[in-house]
């Protein structure tokens, strides 16, 4: 969508223009300052010109809940073929913006950690017999070596992350599609975001150096690339592993 000099010069600049100079409305000495005043405010600030989006993450457990009772197709939803509730594990934070329960039904918990005991709900939600403890669709969060300590609690925390990752794939059942993604710098980076957005605010006072923006950049590359692994397999007609 194209929008016009005065639209963007009001919305952008908060400044009026072509209020009726002339018989067109137009100067040609105003729009020419409007237009280089956008032009070197957008090279400055970037294209988004740091207006918040009003766009809000998709809670998880919202979406589920809409696909198992409003699909109509022949074939079964995803969540409908696995019959069970929806399930959330993660932090605080982490719930807050993407798995919030409003019904019922789903089950949200509370983990901050890799370390907490909460963590083998997971395998455990995937792997239970009974209809009611069994997740249809699991989705958790889990932190892991976010603070260092030189007692060897990283140590700790990845041999929790093999029994938590152990038990999930000894434990599934076969036909159980289960997918790790691994991220790294996550938090460092979301936070150095929110730090350089307010630093290049046209209102602020600090400084944002170039040194600053290639940390930033740097912790924003190794968030953004991740390691990604699928874990699963089918049954045989005789219901033995493929």
């Amino acid at each position: 969508r194209k929008y016009s000099l005065r639209h963007l010069s009001n919305v952008l600049l908060q400044k009026q223009i072509q209020k009726g100079c002339g018989s067109s409305g137009h100067c040609s000495t105003e729009d020419a300052e409007a237009a280089l005043v956008l032009a070197l405010r957008r090279g400055r600030i970037g294209p988004s010109f740091q207006l918040k989006e009003n766009t809000k993450p998709q809670n998880v457990v919202s979406v589920f809940h809409k696909i198992n009772r409003n699909d109509n197709s022949k074939s079964l939803s995803f969540a409908q073929r696995n019959e069970g509730s929806c399930v959330c594990v993660g932090s605080n934070d982490w719930i807050s913006k993407y798995a919030n329960a409003t019904y019922g039904a789903h089950h949200v918990l509370s983990c901050e950690s890799i370390m907490d005991t909460m963590a083998m709900s997971v395998p455990s939600w995937i792997s239970s017999d009974k209809p009611g403890k069994r997740a249809g669709f699991l989705w958790a969060s889990m932190n892991c070596g976010e603070k260092k300590s030189a007692d060897g609690q990283w140590k700790n925390e990845i041999r929790r992350l093999n029994e938590v990752l152990g038990a999930l794939v000894n434990r599934s059942p076969f036909n159980t599609p289960i997918l790790v993604v691994f991220q790294r710098n996550y938090k460092k980076a979301l936070s150095l975001s929110q730090q350089r957005k307010a630093a290049l605010n046209v209102k602020s006072t600090c400084g944002w150096s170039a040194a600053q923006d290639n940390v930033w950049r740097q912790y924003l590359e190794d968030c953004r690339w991740c390691e990604a692994l699928w874990i699963g397999s089918s049954v045989n007609s005789n219901g033995a592993p493929a």
